[in-house]
């Protein structure tokens, strides 16, 4: 039986403890929001528990910007200032990850995500199998049969609304329609307005899967352009080949 492998996306995992609560927040005696906190160790135990892996370990983002905000400086750009009352929660949520002897890793000049994709393609490599513990739906152009998806059970007010699903490549393509290779080629024509990421003007995502199903990747569908029925769909998708191309990049 292979060795288990669990990777918590760590920033991904306090904001969405942090808004699973925000209606009815966890306050400590000093008047201080603990939701975050309260939430991510929630999760953290039910994984050790539940899962038993035999490696751990929790990714996290740096304040540095990433080689994405150097090709693409509007990369993120429109997301909103972090909550007065978060930068204090992640530290202390990074203090409690320590304290349980997990290590925290973070590279500057990368994400999360980008360490979490690296470190589960070497323990393939190693014959492990690894859980990528996230809500974030980019994560799954990184599902084989040996790197899998786990999003956490989702709650309001302390009421779970949905058990733990774990995504697997036939949980891919009931999602995108495609292989979870071709996600990025998805994504890139459709962009990805949480992350500012442009794609193509006009372009869905009904639009884009079906574009990828045809065709299977963005590079195809410029060397086969002409044959693009539509005429307004084709206009769009020649004008913006450049977003297109950056997008792809940025999305991977």
């Amino acid at each position: 039986m292979s060795k288990k492998l669990v990777l918590i996306d760590g920033m991904a995992m306090i904001y969405r403890a942090y808004f699973a609560l925000i209606s009815r927040p966890l306050i400590n005696k000093k008047g201080m929001n603990t939701s975050a906190v309260y939430g991510f160790v929630n999760s953290l135990i039910k994984i050790l528990e539940e899962e038993k892996p035999d490696y751990i370990a929790v990714c996290f983002d740096t304040e540095k910007p990433t080689f994405r905000h150097t090709e693409y400086p509007e990369y993120k750009a429109q997301r909103m200032e972090i909550p007065s009352d978060m930068p204090w929660q992640i530290q202390k949520t990074k203090e409690v990850i320590k304290a349980f002897n997990i290590p925290l890793i973070e590279i500057h000049g990368y994400e999360a995500d980008d360490v979490i994709g690296t470190l589960s393609h070497i323990a393939e490599k190693e014959g492990m199998t690894t859980y990528m513990v996230t809500p974030d739906k980019d994560f799954m152009q990184l599902v084989t049969k040996n790197i899998l998806m786990y999003k956490p059970s989702r709650s309001q007010a302390g009421g779970m609304v949905k058990d733990v699903e774990i995504i697997d490549t036939e949980g891919v393509k009931k999602k995108f329609g495609v292989e979870p290779g071709s996600v990025i080629d998805v994504l890139g024509l459709m962009g990805d307005s949480s992350d500012n990421i442009p794609g193509i003007k006009g372009v869905g995502e009904k639009t884009a899967i079906a574009l990828i199903q045809e065709y299977g990747s963005i590079e195809n569908i410029y060397k086969n352009v002409d044959s693009i029925s539509k005429p307004k769909l084709k206009e769009k998708i020649i004008n913006d080949k450049d977003m297109a191309m950056l997008s792809r990049r940025l999305v991977t």
